[in-house]
């Protein structure tokens, strides 16, 4: 067994990452990210009316007599 000399001092902790909710602040930031794209995927997909387009022409219809 190796005795250990009474005068010695463990070094101090090395300083820890900052974490938001146990991730990393890139990880976090990316996975905010990936969801917010993912909602406005989902909400587009939903209600495509949401973003302004061009208006689309009324369609007219095929069966209608051609006039005199």
């Amino acid at each position: 067994m190796h005795d250990h000399e009474h005068g010695h001092i463990p070094p101090p902790d090395l300083p820890q990452h900052k974490t938001y909710m146990g991730f990393r602040p890139h990880i976090f930031i990316g996975g905010l990210v990936l969801i917010a794209i993912l909602f406005l995927y989902l909400l587009l997909l939903v209600r495509p009316s949401v973003w302004p387009s061009a208006p689309h022409p009324a369609p007219t219809p095929a069966s209608s007599p051609a006039p005199n």
